[in-house]
């Protein structure tokens, strides 16, 4: 009986998401909205955090993730993630975002994949506070430096931003329940 609780609890967060997605114009369990948003809630089972994954569907090389733990608290960091096989991707040095430097990672994932939409598996990306990522009304522009010098920059549109926060914090929300 007890090995089929995480299941169990699976399913009755999902559920719980289910409701909340209903209610809520940005739902968490909601596949593409008609602006071409993607928002995924990945609840592995057996994982202490629940993944928000979120990109536009005619830009799918960037977007945007975060987790919140089991019990309801987000993580204070959002990080905007961009394909490796974006040009010069590889050789990212540097972010700057919000007026200063961002920290760079670069990250590979294995469970890449949820119910048939995938996003990249390898990715270099920036790390955004939460306190001025949430401040902000506008679009979010972060520029990438590379090894050599030369720069680029991806721009986070409102619409995608304020659809990943509000699926953020309906997840959260529901697991503090």
């Amino acid at each position: 009986m007890h090995r089929h609780l995480p299941v169990l609890r699976a399913s009755v967060v999902s559920l719980a998401l289910i409701a909340i997605g209903t209610l809520a114009a940005a739902g968490p369990l909601r596949a593409q909205s008609p602006s071409g948003t993607i928002i995924q809630v990945r609840d592995l089972p057996g994982s202490p955090i629940v993944w928000v994954v979120a990109w536009n569907a005619a830009e799918p090389a960037f977007g945007l993730s975060t987790s919140v733990r089991r019990f309801g608290a987000p993580d204070r960091y959002h990080r905007l993630w961009v394909s490796l096989d974006w040009p010069g991707g590889r050789d990212v040095a540097k972010a700057q975002g919000f007026n200063r430097p961002l920290p760079v990672s670069t990250t590979t994932e294995t469970q890449n994949c949820f119910n048939g939409t995938c996003t990249p598996s390898a990715t270099f990306g920036a790390r955004l506070t939460d306190g001025p990522f949430r401040a902000t009304q506008d679009d979010v522009p972060v520029k990438f430096i590379r090894g050599s010098g030369d720069e680029f920059t991806i721009t986070l549109r409102r619409r995608l931003i304020d659809a990943y926060l509000g699926t953020v914090d309906s997840v959260a929300a529901a697991l503090k329940k």
